[in-house]
Order: structure tokens, then C-alpha cells, then sequence
């Protein structure tokens, strides 16, 4: 019995552990998903991430348009905290989540600024809501067996996210840690299960997430409020290969294609830009409901100051219980 607890709850960490990253993603850059997010676990587990990150470059990491300043450093200071669930809808394994961020964002001019800029901003950022459901692959894991049992071989998701403009805005700012516009991703995340053994320890995975990215106006824009800012969809790929080190640690080798949406603010037009980033994960499972988490992220060829420029640094904790979870916990206890 021992030994089926601490193999269950290393599978069930290990998947854990990767849903704090969706929003590490999602905030410091906006469409690169996370390794082994989308592995699957027990229906009826809830889960709280919380995370920290700290941001730099010349574009807000809150804001999936990547607007560029070119001319200026930004940097801010995030946290996020949230709950999600997986359930079971018309028999495909599925997951509801929220995410809050709160945090700060500074910017200031670099040297040579024509125009000098010296802001910042505070408070809470836009709520984010995602739903995700399996269509291809393994059935629910309902029972502590199914969870043992389980391999991702090839499967496919539907990804469906919605960012409320619902954060602290101001438009006499530069920065803002909200938007004031809706933004939304629609993507079909593929897992390939690489080996035949999918066991703590000897877990490898090729990942790839292609998805496409819209957005809402924002009417109130600039520093009085008489524009609007319009863009065009996008899309994103983003690569992942894992592998574990040990039945309790596994990393993983992340990459992000990127192109953005043709943008408009009044008359003048600006052509989508394109960039990539690549990055590294580190997971690992702590105690028997709580896992942790840390992650880089940084973007390529960006020497230019038009380029886009950011790097992350990120911790998280996620903590997770569930009904099979805890009846697990009272087995283990009565056989001592």
C-alpha cells in the first residue's frame, strides 16, 4: 500500500506541478504554453497555484499585444494566484481554471530617449479563465488505478482561454497591469509519448501547442483616452521535450514561435511582429500535496531595440487535494 501512495502521488505531482506554469506563460509571454501541463489526472482533484515572477524587457508581460518600447526598460514584479479543478465532461478528462495576477509594472527611458518616461503602475491585473478538454486520447482517470495506469501515448486537446478587462487601468499611463479590452486563445494542444514505459523516473514527452490568439478594442486608448487600439489575430507554437531525472524531479527544454497581429491605434498602422524564446523547467513534489516549480524564459535575436525583448525568472507552489486523494491519505493512515 505504501508503495502504490508514494507512486500515485508522484504521478499526480508531477502533473500538478505543471499548471502553475500555464500562468507564468500566459503572463510573461502570453502564448507559450507549459511542459506536461496538459498530462492528465485524477477527476475531482482541485488545485491552488500561487507564483511569483519578475519580468524585463521593452514590452508589458500582461499585454499579449506586445506593444515595443523601444526606447525604454520595463520591469515588473507579478504574482498570481488562482483554483482550478479537473472534471469529466461527455466522457473526455477536462479542467476549469482561474487566475488572478497582482503585482507592479515600472517603466522608464533608456539613454537617448527623445521623450522621457518615468511610470508606473499597481494593484490587480485582468482575471484570466481557461478551459481545456481532452479529444483524443485516454479516458478520465476516475479510480486511483486508472490514475496508475495511465499513458498519454498521442493526444490532442481543445484550449479555449478569455482574459476579462476587469484590472486596474488608466489611460494617462504608459503602463497598466490592465488592458481594457478582452483577448481570448483557441489552441489544440498534442502530446507524443516517447517510450513505452510512462512510470516516475522514466517519463519522456514531445510536446507542440499551436494556437490562435484574438483580441478586443480597447477604445480608451492613450494619454487621453481618444483612440482605439485595434489588432489583428495571431498565432504561437510552442515545443516542449521533457524528461525525468529521478521518479520526483523532471525538466524540460521549452521553445515559442510567435507572430502577432497587425496593430492600429487611430490612423496610424503598424505591421504584427515575429519573435521566438527559449527556456527551461524544473518540477518537483515536496510534501504529498504540495509541488514546486521554477522556470526561465528569454527571447532570441533581439539586439535590436525595435526587436522584442524579455526575460523571466519564476517560482511557484501549487497545493492539490481531492476526495480520492484524501480517501488514500485515511487508507494509508488505518494500515500503519
Amino acid at each position: 500500500m505504501n508503495q502504490i501512495k508514494s507512486r500515485t502521488f508522484q504521478l499526480l505531482g508531477s502533473c500538478l506541478a505543471l499548471t502553475t506554469f500555464l500562468f507564468v506563460s500566459i503572463a510573461a509571454n502570453a502564448i507559450s504554453l507549459p511542459p506536461r501541463f496538459f498530462h492528465k489526472t485524477l477527476v475531482g482533484t482541485n488545485f491552488v497555484p500561487i507564483l511569483g515572477m519578475n519580468v524585463d524587457g521593452n514590452v508589458n508581460p500582461l499585454d499579449p499585444s506586445y506593444t515595443i518600447s523601444s526606447d525604454a526598460d520595463i520591469e515588473a514584479n507579478v504574482v498570481m494566484a488562482g483554483y482550478a479543478r479537473n472534471f469529466s465532461l461527455f466522457g473526455r478528462s477536462s479542467q476549469l481554471a482561474y487566475m488572478q495576477p497582482m503585482g507592479d509594472i515600472s517603466i522608464r527611458s533608456t539613454s537617448g530617449a527623445a521623450f522621457p518616461i518615468d511610470s508606473s503602475a499597481n494593484g490587480f491585473g485582468d482575471p484570466f479563465f481557461e478551459f481545456n478538454i481532452n479529444l483524443i486520447g485516454p479516458a478520465p482517470q476516475r479510480t486511483l488505478p486508472d490514475a496508475l495506469r495511465y499513458n498519454p501515448g498521442f493526444s490532442m486537446d481543445l484550449l479555449l482561454d478569455l482574459s476579462v478587462p476587469l484590472g486596474e487601468y488608466d489611460k494617462g499611463e504608459a503602463v497598466n497591469m490592465g488592458m481594457n479590452r478582452f483577448w481570448g486563445r483557441v489552441g489544440f494542444p498534442m502530446i507524443y509519448q516517447i517510450g513505452d514505459v510512462w512510470a516516475p523516473g522514466h517519463r519522456t514527452s514531445f510536446e507542440v501547442i499551436p494556437a490562435v490568439i484574438w483580441y478586443g478594442d480597447n477604445d480608451d486608448y492613450g494619454p487621453t483616452g481618444n483612440f482605439t487600439q485595434s489588432t489583428d489575430p495571431g498565432y504561437s507554437v510552442a515545443a516542449h521535450l521533457t524528461h525525468d531525472l529521478s521518479d520526483e524531479i523532471w525538466v524540460s527544454l521549452d521553445y515559442t514561435y510567435m507572430q502577432l497581429g497587425d496593430s492600429e491605434v487611430g490612423p496610424v498602422e503598424t505591421d504584427g511582429k515575429s519573435f521566438s524564446s527559449v527556456g527551461a523547467t524544473i518540477g518537483t513534489q515536496i510534501t504529498r500535496n504540495m509541488v514546486f516549480s521554477l522556470g526561465y524564459q528569454t527571447t532570441m535575436d533581439d539586439n535590436d531595440p525595435k526587436d522584442i525583448q524579455m526575460s523571466t525568472f519564476s517560482a511557484s507552489i501549487t497545493f492539490f487535494w481531492g476526495s480520492v486523494l484524501e480517501g488514500l491519505h485515511r487508507i494509508g493512515s488505518d494500515g500503519q
